[in-house]
Parts: C-alpha cells; sequence; structure tokens
C-alpha cells in the first residue's frame, strides 16, 4: 500500500511539471512542429513500455526499453533494427521517450518515499514496543513501591506502638513490646520474658508456644554469668532449651530476670541475632524494672490464692525453676 501526504503530493507535482517542461524542450530542439502537441501517435510498444514504468520506476524503464524495441527489430525480419531506429529518430516517439521516463521517474520517487515511511513506521513500532516494556516495568515498580511504602507505614506504626509500651509503666506490656519486637526481628518462633522472683524464674510475659515443663539451661545460664553483659547461646542446648537468652539487667546493674526466644533460624548461631537480642533487652529492661520488685512478688504470691478461690488453674504456667549449679 502507498501512502501519501501533502509533502509527497507537492513533490509529485513538481516532478510532473519539470518532466512536461523537459519534454517539451525536447521537443523544440528537435524543431518539432507546434511542439508535437498537433498529432500526438507514439507506437504502441511505448503502451508496453509506460505500463512497466509506472509498475518499477526508472530500473523497469531502463531494462524493458531494450527488450521491447529489440524484440519489435527481430521480429520485423532482416530490416527490422533501422526500421526501429528510424522509429525511434521521429519527434513523436522522442516525446513518448520523454513521457515514459517522467512516469518511471515518479514510480521510482514514489517507491523511495514508500520505503522511507515503511522504515519510519517500523522504528515508530519498535519504540511503542519498548515504550509498552518500559511502561510495564515503571507500573511493576510503582506497584512495588506503594507495597513497600504501605509495608513502611506498618512498620512505623507497629514501632510507634512498641516504643509506646516500652516507654510506659506497665512491666507487662513492656515485657510484651520486646518479645513482638524480638519475634519480628529476629524471626524467633517463640520468646518470653521471665523474672527472678525468689530464686526462681517466674515468666511475665510468653509469645508463642512456648514449652515450660522443662528447666531451660540456656535461660539459667544467662541469669548466672559473673558478669551478664550480652546475649548467649549454649554450644549444646537441648529441645527444651532457648536457642539464645539475654539476661535483663536494672540500672543498679543487678540481674532481674531473662528474655530467651526459640526458632531462631539457625539455631541462635548467627552473631547478628545474638546482638539484635542483646540490644532489644537493653531497650526493654528499664520499663520491665520499672515496678517495685515489692509489687511483683505480692503479684506473684496472689496468683495461686486467685486460682484457688475460682478452683480454676492454667496448665501451661511455668514450672519454678530453681537456679543451682547442677542446672547450669
Amino acid at each position: 500500500m502507498r501512502i501519501f501526504n501533502a509533502n509527497s503530493t507537492r513533490s509529485i507535482a513538481i516532478e510532473s511539471a519539470v518532466g512536461v517542461a523537459a519534454t517539451l524542450a525536447i521537443a523544440a530542439l528537435s524543431r518539432v512542429p507546434t511542439l508535437g502537441l498537433g498529432v500526438i501517435d507514439p507506437h504502441p510498444v511505448w503502451l508496453v513500455v509506460l505500463v512497466i514504468a509506472a509498475r518499477y520506476g526508472t530500473r523497469g524503464l531502463a531494462i524493458v526499453i531494450p527488450i521491447a524495441w529489440g524484440a519489435l527489430a527481430i521480429a520485423s525480419g532482416g530490416d527490422g533494427p533501422g526500421r526501429a531506429l528510424d522509429t525511434l529518430s521521429m519527434p513523436i516517439e522522442l516525446g513518448a521517450l520523454a513521457g515514459t521516463v517522467l512516469v518511471g521517474w515518479i514510480a521510482s520517487g514514489n517507491e523511495r518515499r514508500e520505503r522511507a515511511l515503511a522504515s519510519k513506521v517500523a522504528e515508530i513500532e519498535r519504540r511503542v514496543a519498548a515504550d509498552a516494556v518500559t511502561i510495564g516495568e515503571l507500573r511493576r515498580a510503582a506497584l512495588a513501591l506503594r507495597a513497600r511504602n504501605d509495608r513502611l507505614d506498618l512498620s512505623l506504626t507497629f514501632l510507634r506502638n512498641i516504643a509506646r509500651r516500652l516507654h510506659g509503666s506497665d512491666a507487662e506490656a513492656a515485657a510484651q513490646a520486646a518479645l513482638e519486637l524480638i519475634v519480628a526481628r529476629v524471626g524467633a518462633r517463640a520468646a518470653a520474658a521471665q523474672m527472678l522472683s525468689g530464686g526462681e524464674l517466674r515468666s511475665l510475659a510468653v509469645l508463642g508456644i512456648w514449652n515450660r515443663g522443662a528447666p531451660d539451661r540456656t535461660a539459667l545460664a544467662a541469669v548466672s554469668e559473673r558478669h551478664p553483659t550480652r546475649a548467649l547461646e549454649l554450644a549444646e542446648g537441648g529441645p527444651d532449651d532457648s536457642d539464645i537468652a539475654a539476661p535483663i539487667i536494672d540500672a543498679s546493674g543487678v540481674v532481674r530476670g531473662v528474655v530467651a526466644a526459640r526458632g531462631v533460624p539457625g539455631g541462635g548461631s548467627s552473631m547478628a541475632a545474638l546482638r539484635d537480642l542483646s540490644v532489644i533487652t537493653d531497650w526493654a529492661s528499664p520499663a520491665i524494672c520499672a515496678a517495685p520488685p515489692e509489687a511483683r512478688t505480692e503479684a506473684d504470691a496472689d496468683g495461686p490464692a486467685a486460682e484457688a478461690e475460682t478452683g480454676e488453674s492454667d496448665e501451661t504456667e511455668s514450672t519454678p525453676l530453681t537456679i543451682s549449679p547442677a542446672n547450669v
């Protein structure tokens, strides 16, 4: 399909005018009466040349003229070549030649424009396809950024709630907030904050499924260290032991309890997990240790009495753990 626009139409008109002027100039140089316009009767073979020139342009014209006139000369017998040359020398035949050249010239120009337009269309289609891919990538990036922004908003809300509870006066809420932060940061499946009361470890807050039926040697080791300043993990921990644990130390440097975590990826051998647990425990220690020890002891003492009054007991309550060298 040939594509025409205003520029190509104007170019065709200019080329046609130039071709007509050239034809008339040739007729004038050949001294044709009235420029050959009185009688226009070219040889019929020019019709074939004209059709080929209109179809294939100047390339077809250059090929078909020798073939058409050569075939005519051969078909005319022995004096055919001479008669063909005499016919071609006539002014009308020269005008027909000029006309076929003009047609071939216009056809070649249109073909060149068509090829140029086709290449431009192909380039535009390629750019459209590339732009479509880019738009798709930008859309996916925008969706990812939106999802990340939503997660960031949720993370900021989560951290704000954690910080609010850590700065409050409720020790149990502070311990629960610290455990939520540990699970989110370290990736543990369960965590517990336990306080020392009468030489025993009693649970203050628990997050996740926590097996409290056996002594936790990791937690006992964390509160029994001579200089408890960091989180630790046991090299030969059993199934009932926590993966990592960190001591809860009050402002005077006294160990008041322990924060332990289980189900830590890699079993707690990662230094990053130990560091994170230690830092979070340090953050939570002031809030957890804010309540007076007497009030906490009284609350612990009131627990069994309240259960006896209601006749109900928590089957998952922790068994008191006595710290002794044999347990460590």
